[in-house]
């Protein structure tokens, strides 16, 4: 038998194909022969790939095309993603090789995206063409990125996995502190932008942009009685964002709905602390308290027609002070913590009990294991450099066209 490169036969199986839908299957004719694949074993198959190949596989033939981009195999991979962590990096370019005429700049910023895998420890680097002025990201929801822009002051949501993104009207300017969020519909695909700020009275106000729609409304924001909720950073989950108010001793949530997009008060099953946060696991809302200095508690809450009610799930108990820990995120079955103003992450898994330490300052992760004598003291800022990473999901979610369950 004639023995082909792999390369032949690769580009032979692309240009010579032809496909056909038959019988709940695909059907696929190379130049020698004939391969019938279930649409079921596709489907399973495809999960296993990540966001940027399922990218590239999509143009390969109209059938995969449509399976890929269809709103069941879209959830299905997110809900398969695991979490990394993103931040937003840039490079000078140096334009002194053109012509002068032709230099914008002598020098010019090229900003890209990178990610942090917590399972493997690698790294990878992604630049979005046609985006060169973003000034950061503000948030992330399900594979999509809110950043800020630089010029003429708007928002983009980008995708950096599709390389796809949309531009965004930016909301009501001059109020500062503000925050913004990013929350999704529980069952059904839709994107809301939320924006938090006080006016000159100090009262916080609230305005919401519907990714279909592309314009803001205003709607009542919170009662002042909440307190400061614009510092923590807010949580989508189960069909609302929620935020913990900073103030130390608090003994409530705040949610905002996504569909009624009114503003509650949930009580808290413990007062707060100063490290506490709230985070997401498994599309459900968590509260990470430290009860005590060698002891945090996972709470999470359990919404029906009844009222909210919080399950105590996880206990994390240490030999040593563990009151310097802040939670972060979660990715499977580990919960992530973080140090403040440090490049440092600790990995803790709920099932086996064990924790790591991850150095983010090198291009692949360090992995220390756990020491009897670890010790979380309260950090100073020194003026050390630190980069601001956010949990994000690589996903082939679009922001323009909602996809539904």
């Amino acid at each position: 038998m004639e023995k082909r490169p792999y390369k032949t036969i690769k580009q032979s199986a692309f240009l010579d194909e032809k496909e056909e839908e038959m019988d709940g299957g695909l059907e696929m004719e190379a130049s020698t022969h004939k391969t019938w694949i279930p649409f079921d074993l596709l489907f399973h198959i495809f999960l296993l790939l990540p966001a940027e190949s399922l990218c590239r596989v999509s143009f390969a033939c109209k059938t995969m095309f449509n399976m890929i981009s269809s709103a069941n195999f879209i959830e299905a991979h997110l809900r398969q993603s695991e979490t990394v962590l993103l931040t937003l990096k840039s490079v000078t370019e140096d334009n002194t090789s053109l012509p002068f005429a032709r230099r914008p700049h002598a020098e010019s910023r090229k900003f890209f995206f990178q990610f942090w895998e917590l399972r493997s420890g690698k790294s990878s680097k992604v630049c979005v063409p046609n985006l060169k002025n973003i000034d950061r990201i503000l948030a992330s929801c399900n594979g999509l990125v809110l950043t800020k822009m630089k010029k003429n002051g708007g928002l983009a949501v980008i995708n950096p996995s599709t390389r796809k993104h949309i531009q965004l009207p930016l909301g009501t300017i001059g109020f500062h502190p503000d925050s913004y969020g990013f929350m999704r519909r529980q069952l059904m695909g839709g994107y809301k932008v939320v924006h938090l700020f006080r006016d000159k009275f100090n009262h916080i106000r609230c305005e919401i942009l519907n990714l279909s729609t592309r314009s803001w409304h205003a709607v009542d924001g919170p009662s002042s009685a909440i307190g400061s909720i614009i510092f923590h950073t807010p949580v989508s989950a189960i069909g609302a964002m929620y935020w913990l108010p900073e103030r130390f001793g608090c003994n409530h949530i705040v949610s905002l709905g996504y569909d009624d997009e009114k503003f509650l008060s949930i009580p808290l099953p413990i007062s707060s602390t100063k490290n506490d946060r709230l985070v997401e696991v498994g599309g459900l809302l968590s509260f990470v308290t430290h009860a005590t200095m060698h002891l945090i508690q996972v709470w999470i809450l359990r919404r029906d027609g009844v009222g909210d009610n919080w399950i105590k799930r996880y206990s994390i108990n240490r030999n040593y002070d563990i009151t310097g820990l802040i939670p972060f995120c979660t990715s499977g079955c580990e919960m992530v913590f973080n140090r403040h103003r440090k490049n440092l992450l600790y990995v803790y898994n709920l099932e086996s009990d064990e924790m790591k330490e991850v150095n983010l300052d090198t291009e692949t992760m360090n992995w220390e294991v756990e020491q009897d004598d670890m010790e979380f003291e309260e950090e100073v800022d020194n003026g050390e450099d630190f980069t601001f990473y956010i949990p994000h999901v690589n996903s082939i979610v679009s922001g323009s066209t909602p996809n539904r369950q």
